[in-house]
Formats: C-alpha cells, sequence, structure tokens
C-alpha cells in the first residue's frame, strides 16, 4: 500500500504543471471582476480597454465615444479564442471577418461579437446601415455568421427588422431558429456599421437553454453596443 501511495504522489507531482494550467484556464465568472450593468440587476458591463484585443491595439476599431459594449449575466465567463480567429495574424488589414469576444456559460448560451471591414461587404467605408440594403437583404450577407454555418432560409428567418437603441444609432435585428445549425438552433443578433466597420453581435442557445434564458438574452441583445 506504501508503494501505491508512493506512486500516486509522484504521479500527481508529476502532473501538476498540467493540474496548473487547467486551473489556470478554469472558467472566471465576469461577476468577480466586471462593474454592475446599469439598471439591469444581476448583469454586468463589459466594455474593452485599449489593450484588450488586437483590432483595438492596431487602431482599427476606435473609441467613439467607446470601443462597444454589452451586458453580460454576472455568472458568465469569456471563452478563449484562437489567435488566427481574433485578426491577431493580419492586424490591421483582414482579409476575413474577426471574433471580437466570446461570452458563454453552458446551462444558458453563448454570446460573440464579430466585426469586418465594411468593404468585405461590398460597401463603401462611408456607409451607412441603410445604404447595406433592408434587414432581409442584409441577412443574405452576413446569415451564415449568425448561424455559424449557412445562411439561414426565409422561413428559418423569424423576425428581422430595424430598432434605435439607446446611443442613437439605428440597428439591425434578427430572431433566426435553425436547429440544425452547430451554435444552436435560437440565435438573436444585432447588426450596425461605424467606422467604416460592420458590428455583428450574436447570442445562441439550444432548446433547452432558450427555454429558461430567452428573457436574459433578449436583455444582452438590446444591451449592445457599437
Amino acid at each position: 500500500m506504501a508503494g501505491i501511495g508512493l506512486g500516486l504522489g509522484l504521479g500527481l507531482e508529476a502532473a501538476a504543471p498540467q493540474l496548473a494550467q487547467a486551473a489556470a484556464q478554469a472558467p472566471v465568472p465576469v461577476g468577480t471582476y466586471l462593474p454592475p450593468a446599469e439598471g439591469l440587476p444581476g448583469f454586468c458591463l463589459y466594455r474593452p480597454d485599449e489593450k484588450k484585443t488586437p483590432a483595438i491595439r492596431a487602431g482599427v476599431i476606435k473609441a467613439d465615444p467607446d470601443f462597444y459594449q454589452f451586458a453580460l449575466p454576472e455568472t458568465w465567463a469569456e471563452a478563449q479564442l484562437l489567435n488566427i480567429l481574433t485578426g491577431n495574424f493580419c492586424m490591421p488589414r483582414c482579409e476575413e471577418p474577426w471574433y471580437e469576444a466570446k461570452f458563454e456559460n453552458p446551462k444558458e448560451g453563448s454570446a460573440q461579437l464579430i466585426v469586418t471591414e465594411l468593404q468585405k461587404l461590398g460597401a463603401k467605408p462611408t456607409s451607412k446601415l441603410q445604404d447595406l440594403g433592408t434587414p432581409e437583404q442584409v441577412v443574405n450577407r452576413i446569415g451564415n455568421f449568425i448561424t455559424g454555418t449557412s445562411v439561414p432560409d426565409e422561413e428559418e428567418v423569424l423576425s428581422a427588422g430595424t430598432k434605435q437603441l439607446g446611443d442613437g444609432r439605428d440597428y439591425y435585428l434578427y430572431e433566426v431558429y435553425t436547429p440544425f445549425s452547430k451554435t444552436g438552433g435560437h440565435n438573436l443578433a444585432a447588426f450596425t456599421t461605424k467606422g467604416g466597420l460592420a458590428y455583428l453581435f450574436v447570442l445562441t442557445a439550444g432548446d433547452k437553454q432558450w427555454g429558461a434564458n430567452e428573457g436574459k438574452l433578449r436583455t444582452m441583445l438590446e444591451s449592445f453596443r457599437a
């Protein structure tokens, strides 16, 4: 028995670096470090600083007056993104859209912000939101990023409209239901333009997550400000 105990001790000692790394990567609830979102009990406000992402550090995304912001439930945590997805290797001129941020809670869903240059959507850098077309037309350009797979069929787009949010900017808001998409069947999205860039904030949830958290996800959607 002593030999077994000694072997187990040596095994744990050898595994210590891996265990420490796993502990360091454990999800940290945003409620432990982000400020509360005003008027939204149980939510925190995510507003990146000037060093947070490759696009911000490269000056591609500029503060006007903020880089962007959105509310998150206190129990959600930031997810790690691969460098290739953040644009870290191509800033300041990326040929493909990049992911600014991703947050998630396994029981409730996920949120991610995707950004690209307006020129990549076939528009001029000075284009306003309405210059890109109607909400129904624009979904054909960005739908694959909402679903994570392909552009949704017309019957899968449950709603598509325009709304002016608290910052006075117009947003196209979408609800898309694609039960076979890889990101989850229920998708909410807010899309707008600013400073020559297109911003797409996407919330996704499976059927079980949606049933218990629909209201929370809709609150997050309308909290987004580019």
